[in-house]
């Protein structure tokens, strides 16, 4: 942070320096939190969802196959759910991000004042997920109540 930031002292303002190790770090960070990770995560969900329905279809058990069916549409929706979250509450902070870098005259007071509850907005992905699983499935609900009973004992 010391090679990206500098003070002034008649502003009183961190300020950022600008040379190419900035650019560097902010074009990574960009590529890599705001573009790549999205992508990945949507990838390999639909990796994921394709690879369960191929090994579904190699079941012969009609009825362990109709449960497995059951978990595995649930599986589905819930990564489905979770990538979908993580998608809204990361890209609006990632697109205001974006909006203020490549374009230092969006920076005003209204702006960063958006930018600010959408960084906290951004810190909800942190948590969330947590909760998808403990209010969607009963054997999340049931291995938590488990482990705390455990931990009591």
């Amino acid at each position: 942070m010391l090679v990206i930031y500098n003070w002034n002292e008649t502003n009183r303002l961190c300020q950022l320096k600008s040379n190419v190790t900035i650019y560097i770090y902010i074009f990574s960070q960009i590529f890599l939190y705001y573009i790549l990770a999205p992508l990945l995560m949507i990838i390999f969900g639909f990796l994921t969802i394709s690879n369960i329905r191929r090994k579904s279809m190699n079941l012969i058990y009609l009825t362990k196959s109709m449960r497995r069916r059951r978990t595995e549409r649930q599986l589905t929706r819930m990564l489905l759910l979770q990538v979908g979250i993580h998608l809204i509450l990361i890209l609006p902070f990632g697109i205001i991000y974006c909006m203020n870098v490549l374009k230092p005259s969006t920076r005003t007071s209204n702006i960063l004042a958006v930018r600010y509850i959408l960084l906290m907005w951004q810190q909800l992905d942190y948590f969330v997920s947590f909760f998808l699983y403990f209010l969607s499935g009963r054997v999340y609900r049931e291995q938590l109540i488990y482990l705390f009973k455990f931990n009591n004992s």
